[in-house]
């Protein structure tokens, strides 16, 4: 893919980003298009992968660095002054996936630009191989193993589900078929709380 890049200027075979699109939008305010459209002066959080870097030094001798970074939307240009590029020194470098707090500046030379305060380095989190939930049995209306059947069917994903079920002969521990995989997301996590509680999952 960076020979892609370098030669044709774009990503033809995928994007770097496709992969961990979803967990880089949980990270951050906005996507780069955005920018532009947020006060000056804003405080955001914004992610990318930085694909230009040009140090330069201040008036005061102090480096500073300007970073490109792109993601599925666009591109922006970061600012990271001396300050900031004490401690993120090792995280600018072409490639790598950055999420940066910073201030909107509209003024700088007719675009506008983030002001780097925070830098730092976008991990990608391994999906879970297993999602264990907790059912009451005793105080559960009946379906309910059912009602929770479909909602994983609406978050199809590759890890396995296993409950375990309170019956009033003690604690049951089941596992859905191979047909019950699920996504563990955010929403999936939501709509087993609403409908199981706050306690179910574990």
């Amino acid at each position: 893919m960076r020979l892609e890049k370098e030669t044709l200027g774009l990503y033809v075979s995928e994007h770097p980003l496709d992969r961990v699109r979803d967990q880089l939008r949980r990270r951050v305010d906005l996507p780069l298009a955005e920018l532009e459209r947020r006060r000056d002066g804003e405080i955001v959080t914004i992610g990318g992968i930085v694909s230009t870097l040009k140090q330069l030094t201040t008036k005061k001798g102090d480096p500073m660095v300007f970073a490109r970074l792109d993601d599925l939307t666009g591109g922006a240009e970061i600012v990271v002054f001396n300050s900031v590029y004490a401690s993120s020194r090792e995280l600018l470098e072409a490639d790598r996936i950055l999420v940066v707090k910073g201030r909107v500046d509209h003024k700088q030379e007719g675009e506008t630009k983030l002001i780097a305060i925070e830098v730092a380095e976008f991990e990608e989190t391994r999906p879970a191989e297993e999602v264990r939930l907790k059912v009451d049995a005793r105080r559960a209306p009946a379906g309910i193993v059912r009602d929770l059947s479909h909602v994983v069917k609406d978050f199809p994903g590759d890890a396995k589900v296993v409950l375990a079920v309170e019956t009033s002969e003690g604690m049951r521990t089941l596992e859905l078929g191979p047909g019950y995989r699920v996504a563990p997301v955010p929403d999936f996590y939501a709509e087993v709380k609403a409908l199981l509680g706050e306690a179910a999952v574990t």
